[in-house]
């Protein structure tokens, strides 16, 4: 492979694993969606024209982020706790413990709470399971 890219299209290939902009990237994902999560607990749900559950007004883009950040969010964080390197880890890591702290800055109503809660949980796991996945590579 080279510099990622084989046959002219972009892989998650071994190289790519362990770039440093995975560090940044889910930091930042787990910020938006984090951001527009709290948008949800501190604003309300209003139903929507089409029934189901939309932002508040005056909550509106916190919604548009939390929308357009949840597959995102999903697919960086089942990297960083499934992966055997360490910067998506360390990107779950720092993004989860920074979120979880920027959570407990707005309230300390139950959603709040929990939320911090699964935040520092994601933030303890991924390192851990990416040091034991190195582990068990290392003795085979």
């Amino acid at each position: 492979m080279n510099g990622g890219r084989s046959s002219g299209r972009w892989s998650l290939g071994e190289e790519n694993w362990s770039r440093g902009w995975w560090i940044p990237l889910v930091m930042a994902v787990m910020g938006a969606l984090t951001w527009g999560l709290l948008g949800y607990v501190e604003g309300g749900c209003e139903r929507g024209p089409r029934g189901g559950c939309v932002a508040a007004d005056g909550y509106k883009l916190r919604g548009w982020a939390f929308f357009l950040a949840a597959m995102p969010t999903y697919f960086v964080v089942i990297t960083g706790l499934t992966a055997d390197r360490w910067p998506p880890a360390l990107g779950v890591a720092v993004g989860g413990t920074l979120c979880g702290l920027y959570t407990l800055t707005q309230g300390r109503t139950a959603p709040h709470l929990i939320i911090a809660a699964v935040l520092f949980a994601l933030a303890l796991a991924a390192p851990a399971l990416a040091w034991r996945r190195q582990r068990a590579t290392r003795a085979e």
